[in-house]
């Protein structure tokens, strides 16, 4: 049994009501209360969780915590100065510290976060069995598979995901680690064996103001959260990243980089050989190992996210043996240059790529398998970086031959708007390309797909795995991959 003071955080400015009375839970949503829960009134972005006490309290909420002042309250109330920071303490200590017990490994960076944790939990279900993977797509359990709400979940669901997998016997996992996780302590009290940042580029700038308030969130996770002494994985292959190491050894931290090209990081790549499959290589480190790998995912950039997984296992004590194998049993990650079958010879694939740096890595992967034409499909999502949208433009116009530039989830802004935003990026001189837009994704979808022909290839990029489209007052059902699969199912039967 845990009573309120048990898991009271460090950070409490008052109490008010017995504090030994029994809670049975920790809730932030307050339609999740249950009878003797503590609801944590966290602040939002557009509201506010105190908003929500009363009705915690008619759900059987047994003590509110909170930053603010609220009167009549009959139930135990604790004051803090930080509610998101105090709900990452009370959480580990309700679910018993979970993650000491386990060996977790966090994913930060811009790009490469997904697909790093499908590879990272592949290895580690060849090395022992079973491995947790918590992320943008789902939240793997072993024993269940949860839909995502958020990249990197708040505090008291990884905690609470972490006990259970834990109680299972599974006691390896890898989380994806968000700047919006980052600033908002959702990974705080966390155990980390081993911490990695990828890379750093334009996106975020509706939650970061600047490059560099989005480079010191990143750097949290090194310096603020509890991976002191534990090994800490650097991709170097952008200046981000070359500053980033320079930083963490200046701390003090033990600090591995990671490079495809550049054979004075502490892991890189040897005899690299691509293809529109996938790419044999063979994983260097300074002291002169070497262990061969097949990679099913093309792209160089994937190269990249293989080392990163094969670094973070190898300092967390993970044989060579497992980390090729684990490499190579990982087939696809949904969403992630994910093909559409057909028989028209067209190479279709769906991407996630969403930031101007992810979109050219695709097409640059994507070229070099065409024969013929390569067309692109693609937005930008509403209420999100605004900067990026002229960059996406020129990056799909200077990579492509014809570009279909349609609506991502627009959310609270005006479709046209945005795509007039992104056919800026490309200059009124460029007319020898084809450049089609059409607000109706679907639409643009087919348009693309009715231009291909054989040899060619189309990437529909910027919403991967998702099955919704955002809109202001709705979301609709929508999957890029079912779109097409659709257009090649009715054509081919014609």
């Amino acid at each position: 049994m845990k009573t309120l003071r048990s898991i009271l955080p460090s950070n409490v400015e008052s109490t008010g009501g017995p504090l030994d009375i029994e809670i049975t839970g920790i809730a932030y949503d307050s339609r999740k209360v249950k009878k003797g829960n503590l609801f944590v009134a966290l602040p939002g972005q557009h509201i506010d969780g105190c908003t929500f006490i009363f009705d915690a309290l008619e759900r059987g909420a047994a003590a509110i915590m909170l930053e603010g002042i609220r009167k009549n309250i009959e139930v135990s109330i604790v004051k803090v100065s930080d509610a998101r920071k105090a709900l990452s303490e009370t959480a580990a200590l309700f679910y018993d510290n979970p993650t000491k017990s386990l060996k977790l490994f966090g994913i930060t960076g811009t790009k490469g976060k997904t697909t790093i944790t499908y590879l990272v939990q592949s290895i580690l279900r060849q090395a022992y069995g079973s491995a947790f993977r918590i992320g943008t797509i789902e939240y793997d359990l072993e024993i269940e598979k949860i839909t995502a709400v958020n990249t990197t979940p708040e505090s008291a669901s990884i905690q609470e995901m972490s006990q259970k997998c834990l109680y299972n016997g599974i006691k390896n996992g890898v989380i994806e680690v968000s700047s919006h996780g980052l600033k908002n302590w959702r990974v705080k009290n966390l155990n980390f064996a081993v911490a990695a940042f990828t890379n750093l580029s334009l996106e975020h700038t509706e939650f970061h103001p600047d490059m560099e308030d989005y480079f010191n969130t990143k750097k949290k996770f090194f310096t603020e959260i509890e991976s002191l002494n534990k090994p800490c994985i650097i991709g170097i292959d952008c200046d981000y990243g070359i500053r980033m190491a320079k930083e963490c050894k200046e701390a003090g931290l033990k600090t591995k980089t990671v490079s495809v090209h550049n054979h004075d990081a502490d892991y890189y790549c040897e005899n690299l050989r691509m293809s529109g499959i996938g790419s044999d290589f063979q994983i260097c480190t300074r002291n002169g190992e070497k262990n061969q790998c097949h990679l099913n995912i093309p792209g160089e950039y994937n190269v990249f996210n293989a080392l990163m997984a094969a670094a973070m296992c190898t300092e967390a004590g993970v044989n060579n043996e497992y980390i090729s194998a684990g490499i190579l049993a990982l087939k696809n990650v949904p969403g992630r240059l994910e093909t559409i079958p057909n028989s028209s010879g067209i190479n279709v694939v769906v991407d996630y790529a969403h930031s101007p740096d992810a979109l050219k890595n695709v097409l640059t992967a994507m070229k070099e398998i065409t024969k013929n034409k390569m067309i692109t499909v693609f937005g930008c999502g509403g209420n999100r970086s605004r900067e990026k949208r002229p960059i996406m433009g020129k990056v799909a116009y200077d990579y492509s031959d014809v570009v279909v530039v349609t609506s991502d989830n627009p959310r609270n802004e005006d479709p046209d708007e945005i795509i007039k935003q992104i056919l800026s990026g490309i200059s009124d001189d460029n007319t020898q390309k084809t450049v089609i837009n059409d607000a109706d994704r679907k639409v643009a979808i087919n348009t693309a797909l009715k231009l291909a022909k054989a040899g060619d290839t189309v990437v529909i990029a910027g919403k991967g795995h998702e099955t919704g489209q955002y809109f202001s007052d709705r979301t609709v059902p929508f999957d890029d991959r079912e779109i097409a699969l659709s257009f090649f199912k009715v054509t081919e039967h014609d």
